[in-house]
């Protein structure tokens, strides 16, 4: 009976340390210290004249303390910080903060402390995977430096978008409130439970707003990476496109339009194939599903998100098309993002700073969006048409050898290059009859070359013709005439 009793002891220990060890999720009281203050001291830099930056802002933004002098704050907060202050409850101390890491098209980052005693009497905020919907929820946000206000929102439905114009979509809930919100990284809490629900990120005038769930928010805070479907579609609706690639009426299925070099799509997936089901969900003609909590999302869904309960992450993902009429069965590997896809950055600014390269007074860049918005509200309008169209279509690389889109953006006036003060805003095509895919290899073609004079040609067939010799004395010229510190940044 003693050897019987051991071994039913033995065995009680073996289940107990082999069961996955999983953590209830703790509520948040109304008074629980883990909402703070950010202000953030950014210094944006100058896209049209990019040796410049523009005057200093302040950003102002909500913190949620997350453990180990960290805090979670919305990375649109801090891009081209120059200094971060962080205030507690209930004290007049003021805190500095270096950002310990950021995800953009999540749209967050962690900002780490150096200062031991900043810890001192803080809760940490815990999020899970679960989340409540439709719901009500609770917002904690901290107005002064002593008290916590709370004011409550509807959660409404999941839905899928990139965040502040980033390049992957994400799972986000779609909220409302008659009460004014700031949409600055707010606490949401399900208001019965008050188990965090995910962060505010967005509201507009309209009483609507966006809200990072808690699932995504976990899988960034536990260091994760994102997966990336690394493939665009377009909806199949129209019955002309659909009899085009032997589709029947009563068939599902969106086209595969654009493709990531060095993607979990590249290799597996070919452009024109169509799409008809994704982890055993039929996608519809406008790249819908039905899933069976959150009811209709769109098809990205299945490859970007996070929730434990459904997650692509770490997985093959089963992908079945339509290719030259037959239907295949496709596995797909879920890869974060490959950034070098990107030709043209769009979207937000990753904090990316400006590059440009001087050539005889002559300002050459790598095209960006970024460059095009500072133009103003009408920048569509007052752009160069053909830097329009590229950043409109030609924002991912057709092939991994494909470069960035080098152009002159401006001329400084001096009496060396009188005869191209007008132009600007054309794409280099060539240097010597060269072509080159960077900034760096434009200026190692012109260092490099050994002919008296060089020319550069657009993809207009305008020409700039340079003695080679006189490039650097124009540059020295225009650096002491306009307050240039460099020839370039880089």
């Amino acid at each position: 009976m003693k050897f019987l009793s051991t071994i039913q002891s033995f065995l009680i220990l073996v289940i107990c340390f082999s069961s996955p060890l999983t953590s209830k999720p703790v509520p948040v009281g109304s008074q629980d210290p883990s909402i703070l203050q950010i202000k953030v001291t950014v210094l944006y830099p100058n896209y049209i004249q990019p040796w410049r930056f523009k005057n200093p802002e302040i950003r102002q933004s909500t913190g949620i303390y997350i453990g180990e002098n960290r805090i979670l704050v919305p990375a649109q907060a801090i891009y081209f910080y120059s200094n971060i202050e962080v205030k507690k409850p209930d004290t007049l101390k003021v805190y500095t903060a270096e950002v310990e890491r950021i995800d953009a098209d999540l749209g967050l980052s962690i900002l780490k402390l150096n200062d031991a005693s900043f810890q001192k009497d803080l809760k940490a905020v815990i999020f899970q995977s679960e989340v409540f919907l439709p719901g009500t929820g609770t917002v904690m946000e901290s107005k002064d430096q002593r008290n916590l206000e709370e004011k409550k929102l509807r959660m409404i439905r999941m839905d899928i978008d990139s965040y502040a114009s980033g390049y992957v979509e994400y799972p986000y809930i779609e909220i409302q409130s008659e009460e004014k919100l700031d949409g600055v990284g707010e606490l949401v809490l399900d208001v019965n439970s008050r188990i965090p629900q995910g962060i505010l990120y967005q509201f507009k005038e309209n009483g609507m707003g966006k809200l990072i769930p808690s699932f995504s928010i976990k899988h960034f805070i536990e260091g994760k990476s994102f997966p990336f479907k690394g493939f665009r579609f377009k909806p199949l609706v129209d019955s002309a496109s659909r009899n085009e690639y032997g589709l029947r009426k009563d068939d599902l299925g969106v086209l595969v339009a654009e493709i990531y070099p060095g993607s979990s799509a590249d290799g597996i997936l070919k452009l024109e194939d169509v799409i008809l089901e994704v982890s055993n969900y039929k996608i519809d003609p406008k790249g819908y599903f039905d899933h069976p909590k959150f009811g209709k999302l769109n098809m990205s869904y299945l490859f970007h998100n996070t929730n434990e309960s459904d997650s692509a992450f770490d997985k093959k993902i089963k992908v079945k098309v339509f290719r030259n009429k037959k239907p295949i069965t496709l596995e797909l590997e879920s890869k974060p993002l490959n950034e070098s896809a990107i030709r043209i950055p769009h979207g937000n600014t990753r904090s990316q700073m400006p590059k440009y390269l001087m050539l005889a007074g002559i300002l050459f860049q790598e095209l960006s969006e970024y460059y095009l918005t500072e133009h103003g509200n009408q920048w569509r309008n007052r752009v160069s048409k053909e830097l329009l169209y590229l950043n409109d279509f030609y924002r991912i690389k057709r092939n991994s050898k494909e470069g960035k889109v080098i152009f002159l953006s401006q001329v400084v006036p001096l009496s060396g290059n009188k005869a191209y003060h007008m132009t600007h805003q054309l794409v280099l095509k060539s240097v010597n009859g060269q072509e080159v895919s960077s900034l760096e290899d434009l200026r190692n073609v012109v260092n490099q070359n050994e002919l008296p004079y060089i020319r550069f040609t657009m993809n207009d067939g305008y020409e700039l013709i340079f003695k080679k010799d006189e490039i650097s004395s124009l540059n020295e010229e225009a650096k002491k005439s306009f307050q240039i510190p460099s020839d370039s940044n880089f």
